[in-house]
């Protein structure tokens, strides 16, 4: 087995905690995915799973790269110490600013919609006046005469 030096697996842990940040940024993507999606059984199973296989892809080619392809179990400490530090510090502010830009949308939405509803019952309402009825009566008034054409 071929012995990796300390300064190669120093590189490896420091740049596994970079790993572990650009992974949590992607985990940041996936939740958004699941709120904007209501948060249902099915999406949230399909986004776990579709993260699950993201860290598992991240962790196989950062080990190919930096430690001869073995998994070395400080490559994995180091991706979940960065995305724990990523979740503490930058992904509580995206999450907020997501929360945000959530609720001002959806309130956008729901006006957008509320206009709607009210243009398309104030057109059903005057559909009446939309409509012509050949068969209703013309009224002539006095002094008109009805040309036939």
């Amino acid at each position: 087995m071929l012995e990796v030096s300390l300064n190669s697996q120093t590189l490896a842990f420091l740049c596994s905690i970079l790993s572990g940040l650009i992974i949590g940024v992607v985990y940041t993507f996936f939740k958004c995915i699941r709120v904007a999606l209501n948060n249902s059984k099915a999406v949230t199973f399909v986004c776990d799973v579709c993260f699950m296989l993201f860290f598992t892809f991240v962790t196989m080619i950062f080990s190919i790269g930096f430690t001869l392809g073995f998994v070395r179990y400080f490559v994995v400490a180091g991706e979940i110490v960065g995305l724990v530090a990523y979740k503490l510090t930058l992904g509580r502010l995206f999450d907020t600013l997501f929360n945000i830009l959530f609720r001002a949308f959806g309130k956008f939405c729901g006006a957008f919609q509320k206009n709607i509803k009210g243009f398309i019952k104030k057109l059903l309402k005057a559909r009446h006046k939309m409509l012509y009825n050949k068969d209703k009566k013309k009224t002539i008034l006095k002094g008109e005469r009805e040309y036939d054409s």
